[in-house]
């Protein structure tokens, strides 16, 4: 669970704080980072972590969620909101989901929860590869935020302790699924500007419900930038026309 990393975003109550510490030594998740914090982590988050204390002596605190996430290759929200037609941006997986995409890959992931009252913006959520939803009572599917945490992270330690990769699978290095990103954007840019936005969050939503290999992406990579290649050397040869 190294590789996993839990970003609370403007958390208000520091008794959360203190909660979240504690379930996440429960499942050994060790680093814990704050966006822009509305609480203290004062005695109160402390008492409440109990043996998570170290947790939160370690915490991080960051000013913008930029910052807080800049070193992560994959970037996952979570919402208890369903939206009343299919969205884009809210293309949901369940725990479960996330647990088998993260399970065996290299690279750090940042899990965003977001503030008590009203969760991830729409903004912060188009930020994200994934976007992660707990099944629950229709007529009362908010869950505490400690509670979210609990249920996403125990799913991802019982997957880690269980999975064994096939020598036929090699795990993705998420850290290869960004840079195909960034060549997808810049092409995207290129041949439809005011789409381009849209296809890499559409991309990044699909890589995250599926479990492409290290060569898969390495292929879609070596596309993409023979493809920049090719529109480059054709916009060079106009313009030498000219």
């Amino acid at each position: 669970m190294s590789n996993v990393i839990v970003v609370l975003v403007h958390p208000l109550y520091e008794q959360n704080v203190g909660l979240i510490a504690r379930v996440m030594k429960n499942f050994e998740a060790s680093e814990l980072r704050l966006v822009d914090p509305a609480c203290e982590v004062g005695d109160e988050a402390y008492r409440r972590a109990m043996h998570g204390r170290d947790v939160l002596e370690k915490a991080k605190t960051y000013d913008t969620l930029e910052e807080a996430v800049r070193d992560c290759d994959l970037i996952v929200g979570t919402t208890g909101k369903h939206g009343k037609r299919f969205s884009h941006v809210r293309r949901y997986m369940n725990p479960e989901q996330l647990a088998s995409k993260i399970a065996v890959a290299r690279g750090n992931v940042a899990i965003l929860f977001g503030r008590e009252d009203f969760g991830l913006t729409n903004e912060e959520l188009k930020k994200c590869n994934a976007v992660v939803t707990i099944p629950a009572n229709k007529e009362y599917f908010i869950l505490n935020v400690s509670h979210a945490v609990a249920i996403i992270l125990y799913e991802i330690f019982k997957k880690k302790k269980t999975s064994s990769t096939p020598e036929i699978f090699q795990p993705v290095d998420l850290r290869e699924e960004k840079v195909m990103l960034q060549y997808l954007t810049m092409l995207a840019r290129k041949v439809e500007p005011e789409k381009a936005d849209k296809i890499e969050l559409i991309m990044k939503r699909f890589l995250a419900s599926c479990r492409p290999t290290g060569a898969d992406i390495r292929t879609l990579i070596g596309i993409f930038r023979k493809t920049l290649e090719l529109l480059e050397n054709k916009r060079y040869k106009r313009a030498k026309g000219k």
